[in-house]
């Protein structure tokens, strides 16, 4: 996911995304109607509140106090309803009705399971997921991670965590279902497409530390600068990890430069423009964003990089996603880099998360973002490698013959 970040390091938008909503619509008040005037309700139990509008846009909304309270009337259980679990089924399946798989609502108990899930320590198995119609999907597991050692892909659907079916969940109910304590072992069954498998893999939890970036030292002067996530506690604090990095690489006086970017499922923008600026010169354009009116915003370069002139081949994966592939991106348009590996993810979009009132959450899509040349990124159309390579020894080799090449 790219987050984007104000100046101050503070989440632009609040906490990256959220629209403040009166019940389904803001700022548009229309008319009250009396919801239920042959309706006995227990005041006990709950009551609505607020301004019930009648017309948004010149859709009738009244058909959902209708249905409300007819729910109301016939419905057999009528003592076991809750009225705050009816209001927020509503409003997520006014958010689903968008069809958009990076934009959800979080009631307030799953927007701490999610913001609990982005700290740097967690414990669990190390993978982010994506929600693809029914289900949810791995998207990138992390390297190293007790997910990714249990074999686990891209793409891989999760049909069942511990024999509890998992079809109709969304990403913070699974993940709820798959993190536990460390040690402890949750039994995941997915579906992988490639060779119509299903497969069911035990997994050892344990607690992950996510790294951020890693330099390895490689025979014949090449190093490997790892990139694992372009997140941390604030922007600041990515690029003063950054700088270090790479003032550790400079006084190796490396020959060659291979940047890993599998399984970087992204992160700061702000990150990964200042991470970009240390291989390209200043002013040079790093990626562009697009908003709901068509109107581009170009950035660029901004500061004085120190590795203009190193040679270096960028290895990406299913795996690397949205930061990660506008790096990519920018060092194939400025012919920095040639890109070695397979077809990312393709998540060219950017989110904002609105908290709202309740502490809930909303996590929204308002912008895409293109490459430096203007590509948008997306599924049909993810970075495509210069050099193809499937699996990592080959990714590895083809990198390293490439740069002795040079």
């Amino acid at each position: 996911m790219i987050q984007k970040i104000n100046n101050n390091g503070a989440p632009k938008y609040l906490v990256i995304f959220l629209l403040i909503v009166s019940i389904f619509v803001a700022g548009f008040y229309v008319g009250k109607i009396d919801l239920f005037k042959n309706v006995e309700l227990n005041p006990e139990k709950y009551q609505i509140t607020g301004d019930k509008l009648t017309e948004r846009n010149n859709v009738d909304v009244g058909l959902l106090w209708e249905v409300w309270s007819e729910i109301e009337q016939e419905y057999i259980d009528t003592k076991n309803i809750d009225g705050q679990d009816l209001l927020y089924g509503a409003v997520d399946g006014l958010v689903k009705g968008l069809d958009d798989q990076y934009t959800n609502f979080l009631t307030p108990e799953e927007t701490k399971e999610y913001l609990s899930g982005n700290k740097r320590e967690f414990e669990g198995i190390g993978t982010t997921l994506a929600q693809e119609g029914e289900f949810v999907v791995i998207e990138s597991p992390i390297d190293g991670s007790p997910a990714q050692q249990a074999g686990l892909k891209p793409k891989d659907v999760i049909l069942r965590v511990n024999e509890e079916d998992m079809q109709g969940k969304s990403v913070i109910e699974v993940a709820k279902n798959i993190r536990g304590e460390a040690n402890s072992k949750v039994m995941i069954t997915y579906y992988r497409a490639d060779n119509n498998e299903t497969k069911d893999v035990e997994i050892i939890r344990q607690k992950i530390d996510l790294k951020n970036i890693e330099v390895i030292d490689l025979e014949n002067g090449i190093k490997i600068l790892k990139i694992y996530q372009f997140t941390e506690a604030d922007v600041e604090t990515f690029n003063r990890e950054w700088d270090s990095n790479i003032s550790q690489l400079i006084q190796d006086n490396p020959k060659g430069l291979i940047v890993d970017l599998r399984n970087n499922p992204g992160g700061f923008v702000d990150a990964v423009r200042y991470s970009v600026g240390e291989f390209l010169p200043k002013g040079a354009v790093v990626f562009q964003e697009e908003d709901k009116s068509g109107r581009k915003t170009q950035y660029k370069v901004n500061r004085d990089g120190k590795l203009l002139d190193i040679p270096m081949v960028i290895i990406v994966n299913e795996g690397s996603a949205s930061s990660s592939e506008i790096f990519a991106g920018a060092m194939q348009d400025n012919d920095r880099a040639e890109v070695v590996g397979t077809k990312t993810v393709g998540k060219g979009v950017e989110q904002k998360l609105i908290n709202l009132s309740d502490g809930s959450m909303l996590q929204i899509v308002f912008q895409k973002w293109l490459t430096s040349n203007g590509r948008h990124i997306n599924e049909e159309d993810p970075i495509t490698p210069d050099h193809a390579a499937d699996d990592t020894e080959a990714q590895d080799q083809k990198a390293i013959d490439l740069l002795l090449s040079k």
